[in-house]
């Protein structure tokens, strides 16, 4: 890649033009008119030269220096904030939910007794909402949300208590209000195999009392 400014080969040299006017400005012509002293005409020359290379000196200057700015092309240098850290009690809540759900698989093809026990979790971490929200993402992302708490939800299930059910939409209002799962997933549930439980679960979360979400 060429250097800004540099002169390419094939084309006059501006230092060869600066040194051609620099020799017409010492060669002797025949005088037209009075003559002037011999010391005037290679001095004033010489100045010229100077002022010619001085400005060369500095456009060529000017060509090299980098470039201070950002272009549409250049990714922008400022400082993006970085990600912050969980707080060690929060990554410790987060710990102990990943290692109580896989408590889970002790009850294969038992979607009541998952059930029932992923809702006495949101029950004893009532007041972790890092738990509760974390709980919530990992049933959907292993997609046995819509029938764990359906299954909650469901009339007849043994090895489910009123305050789990309400752990379940008190859990489900601090999942929503940190993102760990959006409106849309849910609404999709009251259309499928426990559209009757989402339904009701739908409308608790809707009720003035019913969830109090929590962000911290």
């Amino acid at each position: 890649m060429g250097i800004p400014g540099a002169v390419r080969s094939g084309g006059p040299s501006p230092w060869s033009s600066l040194m051609s006017r620099i020799d017409g400005g010492n060669r002797s012509s025949s005088p037209k008119g009075p003559v002037r002293s011999g010391a005037e005409r290679p001095d004033s020359a010489a100045q010229g030269a100077r002022k010619d290379a001085g400005a060369k000196d500095l456009q060529n200057h000017r060509a090299v220096q980098p470039f201070q700015g950002r272009s549409d092309f250049e990714p922008d240098r400022r400082a993006t904030p970085r990600a912050v850290a969980p707080q060690p009690a929060v990554s410790a809540q987060i710990a102990n939910a990943d290692a109580e759900l896989a408590l889970l698989s002790e009850f294969p093809d038992q979607a009541d007794a998952q059930g029932g026990l992923a809702s006495a979790m949101l029950h004893a971490h009532a007041d972790e909402p890092a738990s509760q929200a974390r709980i919530v993402e990992r049933l959907m992302q292993d997609g046995r949300l819509e029938a764990l708490f359906g299954e909650v939800f469901r009339e007849g299930n043994p090895y489910v208590e009123q305050p789990h059910r309400t752990a379940v939409v008190r859990a489900l209002g601090t999942a929503l209000a940190r993102g760990a799962v959006t409106g849309e997933d849910l609404r999709a549930f009251t259309r499928g195999a426990y559209a009757h439980e989402w339904r009701q679960i739908g409308s608790e979360l809707g009720s003035p009392s019913g969830a109090a979400p929590k962000k911290a």
